[in-house]
């Protein structure tokens, strides 16, 4: 997928009041506070698709393991059962 396909470009609007105090925090000109619009939406980006990625992969983790989780459960059921038994057996002498 072209980089065109899944980007946008916006055109941002700003106060005067904001584009000066950038600039003063940042000591760039005006012409390059575009390069600090980009890099704060990649950073919003990375922190909220990011975690949204890592949140669906937890998710199908957990649904993976609980399957097994259960297959492991079905085929130990008849140890559990024969482990039972015995103990009664040496328990009640019979």
């Amino acid at each position: 997928m072209s980089e065109n396909a899944k980007t946008k470009e916006v055109i941002v609007k700003l106060p005067k009041t904001m584009v000066s105090e950038l600039t003063a925090c940042t000591h760039e000109s005006v012409e390059e506070i575009g390069d600090y619009v980009y890099v704060s939406t990649q950073r919003v980006m990375r922190t909220t698709y990011g975690s949204n990625h890592i949140r669906e992969a937890m998710i199908k983790g957990y649904v993976e393991m609980s399957q097994i989780n259960l297959s492991i459960a079905c085929e130990c059921s008849h140890a559990e059962y024969e482990a039972e038994h015995t103990t009664v057996r040496l328990v009640s002498g019979g």
